[in-house]
């Protein structure tokens, strides 16, 4: 049963839902009296249908009812609003009911009976502190889309409302990799695009995801979004995907409900530099087992650089990816790792590499190929000369080429 009421212009509108009527009538006329406008619902379906329609300030409900649990409305409803609050009220109080109230965001958790003057101060108070919620999102949506403030969503309801409009509205875009040299596209990088209005960037969404445990769907999501525009790349042109370092010990990337599976051999997948240490060995592992030809170690390493006379990062997004010299003891270290737990599997070094030495390094550490980046733009002639110091630094070594000088430390041993 609904009952609408007409409110008055300045009224708060509230939304009663129980499943008893004696209760949904005598709530809603204290509430009346007290100057509140009241729609209710007897059952949560109900309710949620009047969500679709019509913003509330509050929203109190029982906690046992038939169809959907107050907790489980409670959820649901967060599809509409984000930031009502609610009240949910019981007469048959549990742990297990507290704690998930609290967990879904629940405003308060009032045991039936409960007293008049205290149920309308409660209301009032919610309500009251909704406004200025949604006062406080309008404005971090805007700064979220000028990149000074991350979006909040402090609870459980809130994040997975805001998660699922969010995976409903990835899009996936390809940056094409260009060859200067033959003037060809090898491949194309997918790149995700979605709810900037909710999330200012790729990462907040991942992250979001991640403090819920929804970052296997995420993931899953965009793969089968890549797996759906594919159709409009060229034939046996290289895709590189960007995966986090747990996609491969989901299930995500191996078997017939892979996304990706139909077009496997032609996907360069690139582990991000979110990738903890004590991960890596696994996600090598996991690659392996996938049939992965070869892995590179390592990407850029996060880092951030601060103009503290203007008190902000230098960057748009904040942080950004450290390479260059700096970061090639913390790669070297990743191939070293790696070659030792997963041997046979190729490895191609990269971080930091500007001269032989580094080349050198990175071979007897156990990388089959080295790759020189950043030094190309401060010394363009740097992999030449590398080139050209390779031979002597073999014959130095012992070997006669560069593939025997590849684990070449392999059997050194720690001392004491």
């Amino acid at each position: 049963m609904i009952h609408p009421v007409a409110p008055s212009p300045n009224a708060r509108r509230v939304l009663v839902i129980d499943d008893e009527l004696a209760v949904l009538r005598v709530v809603g006329l204290l509430l009346e009296r007290n100057g509140f406008s009241v729609d209710t619902a007897s059952s949560a379906p109900e309710a949620l249908e009047l969500l679709k329609t019509r913003r509330y300030q509050v929203v109190l409900s029982d906690i046992i009812m038939p169809e959907l649990s107050g907790v489980e409305f409670l959820r649901e409803m967060r599809r509409y609003d984000l930031d009502v609050p609610v009240i949910l009220m019981t007469a048959g109080p549990t742990l297990d009911s507290a704690l998930d109230a609290i967990s879904y965001g629940a405003q308060q958790y009032l045991l039936k009976p409960v007293e008049p003057d205290a149920l309308v101060q409660s209301v009032g108070r919610a309500a009251a502190l909704g406004e200025l919620a949604r006062l406080k999102r309008s404005a971090l949506t805007s700064a979220a889309k000028s990149g000074i403030e991350p979006l909040p969503f402090g609870d459980r309801a809130t994040l997975e409302a805001a998660l699922t409009r969010a995976f409903d509205r990835i899009t996936i875009v390809f940056q094409p990799i260009v060859s200067v040299s033959s003037r060809t596209v090898l491949g194309y990088e997918a790149l995700t695009r979605g709810a900037e209005d909710l999330f200012a960037t790729h990462a907040q969404v991942q992250e979001a995801a991640e403090r819920i445990g929804w970052r296997p769907a995420f993931a899953r999501t965009v793969l089968r979004r890549i797996g759906e525009s594919i159709a409009d790349l060229p034939e046996r042109a290289l895709l590189f995907v960007n995966m986090h370092p747990m996609d491969a010990q989901d299930g995500l990337l191996v078997g017939s409900d892979a996304p990706l599976e139909p077009i496997a051999r032609s996907v360069v997948l690139e582990v991000s530099e979110r990738c903890p240490a004590d991960q890596l060995l696994a996600v090598a592992r996991a690659a392996a087992e996938a049939g992965a030809d070869a892995v590179s170690l390592t990407n850029t390493f996060p880092g951030i650089v601060l103009d503290w006379r203007r008190r902000r990062p230098y960057l748009g997004n904040g942080a950004g990816g450290l390479s260059g010299p700096a970061i090639k003891p913390l790669s070297l270290r990743c191939v070293w790792n790696v070659a030792r737990a997963v041997p046979g599997l190729p490895i191609v070094g990269i971080g930091g590499v500007a001269t032989i030495d580094d080349v050198m390094d990175y071979l007897v550490a156990g990388a089959s190929a080295v790759q020189m980046g950043t030094v190309n733009f401060y010394d363009p002639g740097a992999a030449i000369r590398a080139i050209e110091a390779l031979p002597g630094a073999l014959e130095t070594l012992g070997v006669s080429s560069a593939r025997e000088a590849v684990g070449a430390a392999a059997g050194w041993k720690p001392q004491g």
